[in-house]
């Protein structure tokens, strides 16, 4: 089952942390609408995890136990963030990994849609002061790497999903992203 133990709770906290705080500063970012996010990237991981390689689910666990972390300590946004991340990794295990043909129009589309995520999960990832943690660093470099292999092999659909990934890890910094308990990857799941 997809990670989601004591989402529920800690969503419930996350709001009432976000409300207490929301007194005494301005918050950018929609508690509720992140809350929302967090809960069907969620659903969908759920559908998806059976199908995944164990090296994959491996990194969603990572991922989900971060965003899990970020959820209790009031970050929603980068729960949510974390978590959609989760779920184009996951989209982009399971596409093909081989040559797609498409036509002209549309290639010229892919690879505009694909720079452009790539741009953009640079631009993030560079703009921070800080940097996250090893283990977020190792995932995005990876998701990244493997993007890139896809895109040159043509796995279109694939090297989207992996490039969304990336994109989606790239908004958590060192002082949003949750630090795992000595470095190791907790076994608690999230659920709902």
């Amino acid at each position: 089952m997809a990670p989601k133990k004591g989402i529920k709770h800690a969503a419930k906290k996350a709001a009432k942390k976000a409300a207490k705080k929301a007194g005494h500063k301005h918050d950018h970012h929609d508690v509720e609408k992140d809350l929302r996010r967090a809960y069907e990237h969620l659903g969908r991981l759920d559908a998806l995890e059976p199908g995944l390689p164990k090296q994959v689910l491996a990194e969603v666990h990572t991922l989900s136990e971060m965003a899990r972390v970020s959820l209790l300590s009031g970050d929603t946004k980068s729960s949510a963030d974390l978590l959609r991340g989760c779920e184009h990794l996951a989209f982009g295990a399971l596409a093909a990994n081989t040559a797609e043909t498409v036509g002209d129009a549309l290639q010229d589309a892919i690879v505009a849609q694909y720079e452009r995520l790539l741009e953009k999960a640079a631009d993030h990832w560079d703009e921070h002061d800080e940097k996250p943690g090893k283990e977020l660093t190792a995932i995005y470099e990876k998701t990244l790497a493997a993007a890139e292999s896809a895109y040159t092999k043509g796995a279109y659909r694939k090297a989207l999903e992996l490039v969304r990934a990336a994109e989606a890890i790239s908004h958590v910094t060192e002082s949003s992203a949750p630090q795992l308990e000595d470095g190791k990857k907790s076994k608690k799941k999230l659920k709902g």
